[in-house]
């Protein structure tokens, strides 16, 4: 278990990885750092828009906020006027003032409850401070109906009502991160509170109008509330920008203006006697028609928070939209530039594993075969397609160091080739220099048999004939290893009987052949001396890896789809399951000659004559032990012999003890091939049959 888990962990090491994944990791972490910024960024431009997007909302809350507050400003003054004329007189100013206060108050109530219900932070007391507010304002309207309340004191009523209004109002300034919008909101609640004081001078001044007294604490309040009313306006002009103070100059200005303030400072003057020189209807009128100015500078400053509100979202809209572009045009130049960078790298590597492993896989093994097969290969002819990689970096020098790699490799195959040639251009040499001896020698043997009559002596010219006979076949064996046919050819068919019997008179040992199964079917003259060699070279193995007191024994039969099958079988040691593969593995490739096939001379000239004639040899374990070789003959070199005449060439006579005594010519030496000699090749095969085993 611990070494399997230690093989996963190494499989999922990095340095497993493909090339393609480690060059996407080492590039994954920066994309996703950048992902994770431009991300933190975006968030951070969208946050800022709707920041924005919810200070324009308390802004319109403020605006009917502060429509509000003017009404409820006039409500208060118009009370205090009808409180301090003894609460008698016509109402119908105030009644028509109230309507318009709960008009706007249900106006502030909507557009808070439509922030309340989105996604603005806004503290949830101060809209419920808004929502309350219509029940303190009726509150105060029933006390002002139902008690003895003063005008002073219905004023002090009305203006905590507005105060606690305008601190309802304040959410600009605690939850603006903008400095431009901040200073704005700053500038109109300051000029808000100086419109205030000039409504609380209106009905501070109006209400004393309407008595016989302007005792000095009404004084007092109404200098008090000028002093404040000129404080912000101070201020206001040192904080607001150039155009709104421009605008204010431009607008708080006049005959109104003037004359609210001399009837001001007029009363002032005269605070402690018993009647003054105006009514309230006149400076009622005149005041009026100040705040209504202040008002319109106020309705200016308001619109100005708006548009600067509308301009920092339209600038955080513009803001997130080209951080969103320059984060993509980024994240797609890095995802580009990341592409062609690895393709750059994969691409090559990919060609050059595709490259190099069809020239392992393919290509040099194809050129090594057909250099096998040739023994006169040139390098220069040879040609070698190197991997097509044009660039000069480290992949492109690895190319270039496999293309040497493969242009030595077929530089070796084509010397090895060229050796091959030569070493068998030696072995052809030597073959023909053996067989010029072997003839020499057979007929020296020849003549001395002719006058032979010594029956110990002829025998033992009969073995030299027969050492002969197996010397010619080593001989030929060396053209098989070069590659060459062997010039003794028949030209006309020759029964399987007698291709059998011939192979068995070129063993050593061929006493100990036993022959069954004898069927009458002719061989292909051109395959017969092959399929000869072939047989005496498997028959030689079976009888020298077997006991020398038992037999080996050949059989033969017809197939019936055409063709025929031979058998010999030994009593030998055997050999195992693998002995078995790799041989029947040599049998059916013949491996290069080396020196390991010079061991195994016997089994690669098998193989290679049988690749000649598409001969198929099989080697199969015998039962109790020994082996067994089958030989396929192919329908093309076996038919069916149609007579039961003996065939032009060789046939054998045989006694009543079944013993075969020797070879009849029926005079068809011209029906040999022309590349040997008719007669040598005749008499060389009757020589070898004049000692065949027995036959059953």
């Amino acid at each position: 278990m611990q070494r399997q888990r230690a093989g996963n962990q190494r499989r999922f090491a990095p340095s497993n990885w493909r090339v393609r994944t480690q060059l996407l990791a080492v590039v994954v972490v920066p994309i996703v750092t950048a992902l994770v910024l431009g991300g933190l960024r975006i968030g951070s431009a969208v946050q800022n828009t709707q920041d924005i997007n919810n200070v324009r909302q308390l802004v319109r809350v403020v605006d009917k906020g502060t429509a509000l507050v003017e009404e409820i400003e006039d409500e208060r003054d118009l009370t205090a006027l009808y409180v301090a004329a003894g609460r008698t007189g016509d109402t119908s100013r105030l009644d028509t003032q109230r309507s318009k206060s709960d008009a706007a108050l249900a106006r502030v109530r909507a557009e808070a409850a439509r922030v309340h219900r989105g996604t603005n932070p806004v503290p949830a007391p101060r809209l419920s401070a808004l929502d309350a507010l219509g029940g303190k304002v009726a509150s105060l309207r029933d006390a002002v109906a139902r008690s003895k309340m003063r005008f002073p004191s219905v004023v002090i009523a009305y203006t905590a009502l507005i105060a606690e209004l305008t601190h309802a109002l304040d959410l600009l300034t605690p939850d603006i991160a903008h400095p431009a919008l901040a200073a704005r909101a700053g500038v109109l609640e300051t000029f808000a509170q100086a419109t205030e004081k000039a409504s609380r001078q209106r009905a501070l001044l109006g209400g004393v109008l309407t008595q016989p007294h302007f005792e000095s604490n009404e004084a007092l309040n109404l200098s008090l509330a000028s002093r404040q009313e000129q404080a912000s306006i101070d201020q206001f002009l040192s904080s607001a920008p150039s155009a709104e103070r421009q605008f204010y100059e431009r607008v708080v200005t006049g005959r109104d203006v003037n004359k609210a303030e001399a009837l001001q400072k007029h009363a002032l003057a005269q605070q402690g006697t018993s009647r003054l020189r105006f009514d309230a209807g006149e400076w009622f009128d005149a005041m009026t028609s100040k705040l209504d100015l202040m008002r319109l500078v106020e309705k200016q400053l308001v619109g100005s928070v708006e548009e600067e509100s509308l301009r920092e979202q339209h600038e955080a809209e513009r803001s997130v939209f080209i951080t969103a572009l320059v984060e993509l045009t980024l994240l797609l130049l890095t995802f580009g530039l990341t592409y062609v960078l690895v393709q750059s790298i994969v691409r090559p590597l990919h060609t050059l594993r595709a490259s190099t492993l069809d020239i392992a896989q393919r290509r040099l093994p194809e050129v090594v075969r057909l250099l096998r097969g040739s023994s006169d290969a040139d390098v220069e002819a040879t040609e070698v397609e190197p991997t097509d990689i044009d660039s000069t970096d480290e992949i492109a020098g690895v190319a270039r160091a496999f293309n040497d790699v493969y242009r030595d490799s077929v530089r070796l195959a084509c010397e090895q080739a060229q050796l091959r040639g030569r070493i068998n251009t030696m072995f052809v040499n030597l073959s023909q220099r053996s067989q010029n001896l072997v003839e020499r020698q057979l007929e020296l043997i020849d003549r001395l048999e002719k006058g032979e009559q010594d029956p110990d002596l002829l025998a033992s010219l009969f073995k030299l004939d027969h050492l002969a006979t197996r010397m010619r076949r080593n001989g030929e064996n060396l053209l098989v290893l070069a590659g060459e046919k062997a010039g003794r050819r028949w030209s006309a068919p020759v029964r399987l009987v007698d291709v059998l019997r011939a192979a068995i008179s070129e063993i050593e040992q061929y006493q100990r052949v036993q022959l069954r199964g004898l069927v009458t079917a002719d061989v292909d003259g051109r395959a017969v001396n092959d399929i000869v060699h072939l047989i005496a070279e498997l028959l030689e193995n079976a009888t020298t890896f077997s006991s020398p007191d038992t037999q080996v024994l050949v059989t033969c039969q017809l197939l019936s789809g055409g063709g025929a099958k031979v058998e010999i079988q030994d009593n030998g040691i055997g050999m195992s399951t693998q002995d078995l593969e790799d041989a029947n593995a040599r049998l059916l490739t013949p491996p290069v000659v080396d020196v390991a096939v010079a061991r195994r001379m016997g089994m690669f000239v098998v193989g290679r004559l049988s690749g000649r004639h598409c001969i198929r040899v099989q080697l199969r374990g015998s039962s109790p032990h020994g082996v067994t070789a089958v030989v396929m003959l192919p329908q093309q070199l076996v038919r069916e012999h149609e007579d039961h005449m003996d065939p032009p060439g060789l046939s054998a006579r045989y006694t009543p003890e079944g013993r075969l005594t020797g070879w009849r010519n029926y005079d068809t030496a011209e029906q040999l091939d022309e590349s040997a000699s008719p007669r040598r090749a005749l008499r060389t095969r009757r020589r070898g049959a004049r000692s065949s085993g027995t036959v059953s």
